[in-house]
């Protein structure tokens, strides 16, 4: 008989608000989500154009957006998703 020592799962999904899309990918291990990103995109002209990226892994939270996008409006956003 197997015994299952360990368990991960990972999950996408994609919300679309405000003109921007929300790429949510989360990783989930013994219960427990060790990772979630969040890739942030504009169309622009019909061609998406990533705008910024959020992740947060072990309790860090990394934040790359262009200088012309809205820090606090995207990270409130995270934080909601």
């Amino acid at each position: 008989m197997l015994k299952l020592i360990s368990a991960s799962v990972t999950k996408e999904s994609t919300l679309t608000l405000g003109g921007y899309e929300y790429r949510v990918v989360y990783t989930i291990v013994n219960g427990v989500i060790t990772l979630i990103s969040c890739s942030i995109r504009q169309e622009v002209n019909s061609v998406p154009n990533e705008v910024g990226n959020i992740r947060k892994e072990n309790g860090q939270v990394n934040l790359f957006l262009r200088d012309t996008e809205d820090y606090i409006a995207h990270a409130e956003q995270f934080k909601a998703i």
